[in-house]
């Protein structure tokens, strides 16, 4: 097909992604395992395989994310919104880490529904509900640090515009193209400062 990005997220087997079992050491050992054996398999193949951290996968929290890192060399999909909802700042794994940074989902998130998410008061599904996404720009995820750190250090990968949402029925207008076309042009002028 032309790839040259393989996305991967460590699935939980389980259905939805308002719940995940937890992995012992040896879960841990073999995931971390396969990741780095998954890696190479694709670097093999002239193709860069990128963890995605994701609600309700094996991979979600910071202690989760700081595992992938310390123990496997495989590169990230930084995706902001699940990372933040998951409990880590994507601004700040992004300055810690840019070279581990293959591919970027763009998601905004406001941090009260992320809470409630992480405090158990609302399951991920019900907040994705309420508007916990939002256009880019108009949340809490530092979007401008983010480009501004991957572009300062010579990223080159994907920019993947994301608009989570679950519709209810028939959208009434243009439903969420309206947010999608905010976060864009958020994006258009990001961009053009970055460049000048």
């Amino acid at each position: 097909a032309g790839a040259t990005t393989l996305v991967l997220s460590a699935d939980s087997g389980l259905t939805g992604y308002d719940s995940r079992p937890e992995l012992d050491d040896e879960g841990w050992a073999t995931l971390l395992g396969n990741l780095d054996r998954l890696a190479a398999l694709a670097a093999d193949r002239g193709i860069a395989a990128v963890l995605h951290p994701h609600v309700g996968t094996m991979v979600e929290g910071p202690d989760d994310v700081q595992k992938v890192l310390d123990g496997s060399a495989i590169l990230l999909c930084l995706d902001t919104g699940h990372l933040l909802i998951g409990g880590t700042d994507p601004a700040e794994l992004t300055r810690q880490v840019p070279e581990r940074i293959a591919h970027t989902h763009m998601k905004d998130v406001d941090n009260r529904f992320a809470r409630r998410v992480q405090g158990g008061e609302l399951t991920y599904t019900e907040a994705v509900r309420e508007g916990m996404y939002r256009p880019l720009g108009s949340g809490d995820v530092d979007v401008a640090a983010i480009v501004s750190y991957l572009e300062g250090h010579g990223y080159d990968g994907w920019y993947v515009l994301e608009q989570d949402t679950i519709l209810p029925g028939d959208p009434s207008g243009e439903g969420p193209v309206t947010d999608v076309r905010t976060s864009v042009e958020y994006l258009r002028g990001l961009f053009a400062k970055v460049g000048s």
